[in-house]
């Protein structure tokens, strides 16, 4: 069936246009939402790539170093 005889057919035209456009919406959505999975993830993967240093409380490094107050 062509477009046209689908439309000659259809009992409702507005909700044909509608389901239409909401596939359309629903498509680009899904698109937008993966591109932006796939950032985050790239994102998480550059952070668990990164090692902090060493954290030491600031009165431990004084008492290693033989500072006392």
């Amino acid at each position: 069936m062509t477009e046209k005889d689908n439309k000659k057919k259809s009992f409702n035209p507005l909700a044909d246009r509608v389901e239409k456009r909401t596939k359309e919406v629903a498509e680009k959505s899904e698109k937008i939402v993966n591109e932006g999975l796939g950032i985050l993830e790239d994102f998480i993967f550059k952070l668990l790539e990164v090692r902090p240093h060493d954290y030491k409380p600031r009165e431990f490094r004084k008492k290693d170093r033989g500072d006392e107050e």
